[in-house]
């Protein structure tokens, strides 16, 4: 009878244990989708690439080129002198120090419009898979401030008719499937909060199903499975890989699997010292339990 509880409460503490973990996933996925500040830790220090920022200059001058109603650029010696002014420009912009600010608005813009479109996708099945954009307004419209601030007055009116309201850099598109199980994952990690709670009511369940001794060696093991789980979750998350480009678009894919694994490690790691300590916690009540009978 002791044996058959003590296999059952380490039944329920694994499930715990299985639950307890999708509850991490599902917390961390939620806060990386709906908080801003985790996709900005893993972007932001593109920020401070010199490659990066060189990609991005070049690919906001060629927008700002385009943006260029035609028949001005025909003019003598004005189209020449804006194409002149918009490298400037966005030289210029670059350079300054409100540039950061612009990385993290264009990060949480496109954050947000991503989840948005995913959010429409789980409720229509039959909306076509989103592609995911990098926004780049934010810094098209740091250009466009400075680009009055390093022309002569003269040019003025004819910059006015610049528009760049809608700069986004396509990052990929999603199969419709793969967009649907994404839709469906970032849906249901809203229920984190309940995943622990049933995390907590399974791993309490489990130590009173268990007999005196029992229950700690359940725990013990429960803990040990926690750590060898913990351990595989993060060298596979580790050996993710993504093939890497020249272009501005690869760069940012890349930082976001680079940056998104190194969250996910940092937010798993106290995880570990929590399996730690169950481990910690089970063999010091057996040596109790020990005592206590022996005495």
């Amino acid at each position: 009878m002791s044996f058959m509880r003590s296999f059952i409460a380490l039944t329920v503490l694994l499930m715990a244990v299985a639950v307890g973990f999708g509850a991490m996933g599902a917390h961390w996925v939620d806060r990386l989708a709906r908080t801003p500040a985790p996709m900005q830790r893993i972007v932001g220090p593109l920020a401070t690439d010199s490659e990066i920022t060189a990609e991005l200059s070049s690919t906001l001058t060629a927008e700002a080129k385009k943006a260029v109603p035609a028949e001005m650029l025909e003019l003598p010696l004005i189209g020449e002198q804006i194409n002149q002014v918009i490298t400037v420009a966005v030289v210029t912009a670059l350079a300054d120090p409100s540039v950061q600010r612009a990385w993290n608005e264009s990060i949480d813009r496109s954050r947000v419009a991503y989840v948005k479109a995913l959010d429409a996708v789980r409720e229509d099945e039959t909306l076509e898979a989103p592609t995911i954009w990098f926004d780049l307004s934010p810094f098209a419209q740091l250009g466009k401030a400075k680009l009055m601030e390093v022309s002569a007055e003269p040019l003025h009116p004819y910059l006015d008719q610049v528009q760049l309201a809608d700069v986004r850099l396509p990052l990929g598109q999603p199969s419709e499937s793969i967009t649907q199980s994404i839709a469906d994952g970032v849906g249901a990690a809203r229920n984190w909060p309940w995943f622990y709670a049933a995390a907590g009511a399974l791993a309490v369940i489990g130590l009173l199903i268990g007999s005196r001794r029992g229950r700690w060696v359940a725990l013990l093991l429960a803990g040990a499975a926690a750590v060898v789980g913990l351990w595989f979750g993060r060298l596979t998350v580790e050996r993710v890989a993504f093939p890497e480009g020249d272009s501005l678009a690869a760069a940012v894919r890349t930082r976001i699997v680079e940056g998104g694994t190194q969250s996910f490690l940092d937010f798993t790691q106290p995880a570990l010292y929590v399996a730690y300590g169950l481990i910690g916690l089970g063999l010091l009540a057996l040596l109790l339990a020990g005592a206590t009978r022996r005495s």
